[in-house]
């Protein structure tokens, strides 16, 4: 009787820490992952003398993931009096990987070249670059801009900063205004909400 009273306890203990078991890799893969933004300093020491070659409105990131792997794309919209009014691309499945071996980190650089022309419409040709363990690859986009917005300067974040991945995040950008001054903005609402003229990277996830 005791034999089979241990048995029962025995069976019991182990269907008790199956089912946690189970319930924590559900829980798991319901977790939203978790991506790391670190900022890239390209023109440090030596980088210094591919400033020219890329001009002052360029940066870089990296960014890594941890948890289930996300479908994340990088956007890129056009913001005015500070909203955005329209899209000027998107780079989709950001952590692509062709092999078994999954890339959780990858390195972003970002080139906008303003090309001013009197007569004609002005616009950005807009270089983005994605480096990880597979290879890099470069696209570039071209968006019509306004000959009067002369005046430019970078938003990008100073600090690793870690994003959910259960909404979408601001990550970098450009702005630009008609006027000889210009104020240093962040990714906050009210900073954004006063843009006369950007072009911000949006990070957007799909499930």
């Amino acid at each position: 009787m005791r034999l089979i009273v241990c048995v029962l306890i025995l069976l019991l203990s182990l269907t008790g820490c199956t089912a946690e078991s189970n319930m924590s890799v559900l829980k798991s893969k319901d977790e939203p992952a978790k991506i790391t933004l670190t900022p890239v300093d390209l023109f440090k020491g030596e980088g210094a003398k591919f400033q020219p070659f890329l001009g002052p409105m360029t940066g870089a990131f990296k960014l890594r993931y941890e948890g289930n792997k996300p479908n994340a794309s990088l956007d890129i919209d056009i913001w005015q009096n500070g909203k955005k009014t329209a899209s000027s691309g998107s780079i989709g499945d950001l952590f692509f990987s062709s092999g078994d071996k999954e890339n959780h980190e990858i390195e972003v650089i970002i080139s906008i070249d303003t090309v001013f022309n009197e007569g004609e419409d002005s616009y950005n040709k807009i270089k983005v670059s994605t480096i990880n363990d597979s290879g890099s690859s470069l696209v570039t986009f071209t968006t019509v801009w306004d000959k009067e917005f002369t005046t430019r300067g970078l938003i990008y974040y100073n600090e690793p900063r870690t994003f959910v991945t259960d909404q979408s995040a601001y990550v970098w950008g450009m702005q630009a205004t008609s006027t000889n001054t210009m104020q240093t903005a962040d990714f906050s609402p009210e900073a954004l909400s006063g843009l006369e003229r950007a072009v911000i990277f949006t990070l957007r996830f799909e499930d």
